[in-house]
């Protein structure tokens, strides 16, 4: 990637978050403030793959995605522990010899509820 590439990447990403208002003052540490922001530029990434078909942001989607999930892990330590063990339950009992078979929409509607509750 040559000098230009790079600057150009920089100014693109300073117009993204501008646009999503991460907090200018960023420089690692979790916030709520900038959870939020990451959370509004995925969805933006998440729509233009979505619209344009067009995966050359898929890497940068995957790494936000991590960057969220470590500050969900910093931010809330017992909602992430609490997901962590639901999850872990339901892995568990979908893997169970008399764990019964569901139609994908049955597992969507099932995800919603769960959701909501939350």
């Amino acid at each position: 990637m040559s000098t230009s590439s790079i600057e150009a990447l920089a100014s693109a990403w300073a117009r993204v978050v501008e646009e999503a208002e991460f907090p200018a003052d960023y420089e690692g540490t979790a916030s709520p403030d900038a959870h939020s922001a990451s959370e509004a530029i995925q969805e933006q990434i998440r729509g233009h793959i979505v619209t344009t078909n067009d995966m050359r942001l898929f890497g940068l989607l995957h790494l936000l995605g991590q960057a969220s999930l470590r500050m969900e892990q910093a931010l809330w330590p017992e909602d992430y522990e609490r997901m962590t063990r639901e999850v872990e339950e339901a892995l568990r009992e979908a893997d169970a010899p008399n764990a019964g078979s569901y139609s994908h929409e049955e597992v969507m509607q099932a995800t919603q509820v769960r959701i909501d509750q939350a």
